[in-house]
């Protein structure tokens, strides 16, 4: 082999790089075909573990969508009859405060002398037992002022 090489390249080796020569390019051509097959079977591998870890991501993914639509579901479930318990609650409450309504309106309207026809009496009011009372009550400060100025 490497007299081939010497002759091609039109150089005169001497014998211990020629036969150096002679068994080292079979054996790198050798390595280099075992590199490449190493290669090739990790990029075939890589590919094929590439796309197995894909179709476990997008298992896994639609797993995870079809719980949270689950969840989504429940969730409005839930809602839609805390909505109904509140609306009939709201309905129940409204009933009873239009017929209490109605009741005092009765009620006021059934009281004798109080409808909306009748023009109630003016109050009697006693002018004289107010005045005196003041009176009374103005008399007893003033007495109280004058011993206390007494007392000083």
């Amino acid at each position: 082999m490497g007299f081939l090489i010497s002759l091609a390249l039109g150089w005169k080796w001497p014998g211990w790089a020629a036969r150096l020569l002679g068994w080292a390019v079979p054996v790198l051509v050798a390595l280099a075909a075992a590199c490449t097959m190493v290669g090739l079977i990790y990029r075939t591998g890589k590919t094929a573990g590439g796309a197995k870890v894909a179709v476990q991501a997008e298992q896994a993914h639609a797993k995870a969508v079809a719980t949270a639509r689950a969840d989504e579901r429940h969730a409005q479930a839930t809602v839609d009859a805390i909505g109904k318990r509140v609306a009939a609650a709201d309905d129940q409450s409204t009933a009873l405060v239009r017929s209490k309504i109605t009741e005092i309106h009765n009620a006021i309207d059934s009281t004798p002398g109080t409808g909306a026809s009748v023009v109630a009496p003016p109050a009697v009011f006693d002018t004289a037992g107010v005045r005196a009372s003041l009176n009374a009550v103005v008399d007893d400060a003033n007495r109280s002022a004058d011993i206390a100025d007494a007392e000083r």
